[in-house]
């Protein structure tokens, strides 16, 4: 360690971050590279802790998880109605009911909400506006069904591109015209638990990671034809959480509809099919909320300054194996850098599972990865252009 403390290693970490700083202003055209982005843009090393590493989870009581299927609006007043006489705290309903039907299958379902303690309907964010950061149109159900529901937002951050994008966060809160607005699961929260409604609120987070439990198996469930049936006991419905929404024809067979890649999928890398209905996405948001498991994120200033100590101390390891062993400088620094790069990787993935905390690895492996050649440059060109650099 002798000679940490030298002025040389300051002058490298800041000729580190001043190229940095420059490539990250030059537009350059990688187009020749899409197909490569677009196969691994989605890749999150984080996803390998929910696939592979994340400890079996616990079934959340709280959420009762109805599958909607293909029903009419008549069967699905149907299904309201059996499950609003087991008394549950607030059914949510992950459907928008935005045009008129047959009269009589309008009635019965519009009839069915009346009767609902807490009802909430999905509404869809339409429209972003970027200058004043909200959105021009709120689209929700028709009267005869709205009046009887609050609503909140069912959007899902990249749920636009759902042909290869993962969902892994949400908004809690958006705004329209100005106007706040609850996503879904934050609304259902607001009423089943004010309190920890508040404790999302006060984190003032504008996006939050989703802290995933596990697909519908996680929670109590029923197919739509279980809940149909006047063969089956619901009474453990009584004060749960009840998600109405599509989750296949049947739960057994999967389909291309309102279904979405999550970091659950088993193949987290080159994904083959989807894995988890939007409904159940919803199940996973609002769990999190009730048990205040939120995924905190380092924040960007302590990403800087652990990326400007990585930088100084690889820049006195390798200055030092470049002066003292020349013959196998470049094999010993090619090392050095997998090596460092493996354990910060290792280090971001644990952090993750046991502490739900989860570092941004990106600017320390930049300059781990440029360390090697930024001393290069220092002792190739600096050192000699200004010698006294080396006093």
């Amino acid at each position: 360690m002798s000679g940490f403390f030298h002025k040389r290693y300051l002058i490298m970490t800041a000729l580190m971050f001043l190229v940095l700083g420059i490539f990250s202003l030059v537009p350059i055209n990688c187009s020749f590279l899409d197909p490569l982005a677009k196969a691994i843009g989605d890749f999150d090393v984080y996803d390998i802790v929910y696939s592979k590493l994340r400890d079996e989870q616990k079934v959340d009581t709280n959420i009762v998880l109805v599958n909607l299927s293909n029903l009419s609006r008549s069967d699905i007043a149907r299904q309201v109605n059996i499950i609003n006489s087991f008394n549950p705290k607030v059914i949510g309903i992950d459907a928008i009911f935005q045009e008129e039907k047959e009269f009589s299958s309008d009635s019965l379902l519009s009839d069915a909400f009346s009767k609902c303690r807490n009802l909430v309907l999905v509404s869809k964010l339409d429209l972003y506006r970027e200058d004043s950061d909200d959105y021009d149109t709120l689209i929700s159900s028709i009267e005869i069904f709205n009046k009887y529901a609050s609503n909140g937002f069912a959007n899902l951050p990249n749920d636009d591109k759902v042909s290869f994008r993962t969902i892994r966060e949400f908004k809690p809160v958006s705004k329209t015209n100005g106007t706040e607005v609850n996503a879904f699961g934050s609304q259902i929260v607001e009423i089943y638990n004010p309190a920890a409604f508040q404790f999302l609120k006060n984190r003032k987070k504008e996006i939050e990671k989703i802290n995933y439990v596990g697909n519908y198996n996680k929670f109590y469930y029923l197919d739509a034809y279980q809940v149909l049936s006047d063969e089956n006991d619901l009474s453990f419905i009584k004060d749960k959480i009840v998600l109405m929404g599509f989750m296949g024809l049947s739960l057994n067979n999967k389909t291309f509809e309102d279904i979405y890649f999550t970091p659950l999928n088993e193949r987290y890398a080159g994904k083959a099919f989807p894995d988890m209905y939007g409904v159940v996405i919803h199940a996973n948001i609002i769990s999190m909320i009730l048990q205040e498991n939120y995924i905190y994120i380092m924040p960007g200033w302590l990403s800087l300054v652990l990326a400007v100590i990585i930088c100084y101390i690889s820049s006195f390891i390798i200055f030092k194996l470049r002066q003292n062993y020349k013959d196998w400088f470049f094999t010993f620094s090619k090392l050095y850098i997998l090596l460092i790069s493996l354990l910060n990787l290792f280090m971001g993935v644990i952090l993750l599972h046991h502490f739900n905390y989860k570092i941004n690895l990106t600017l320390a492996l930049a300059v781990i990865v440029l360390s090697g050649t930024i001393v290069d440059i220092y002792k190739t060109y600096l050192s000699k252009i200004f010698p006294f650099l080396e006093k």
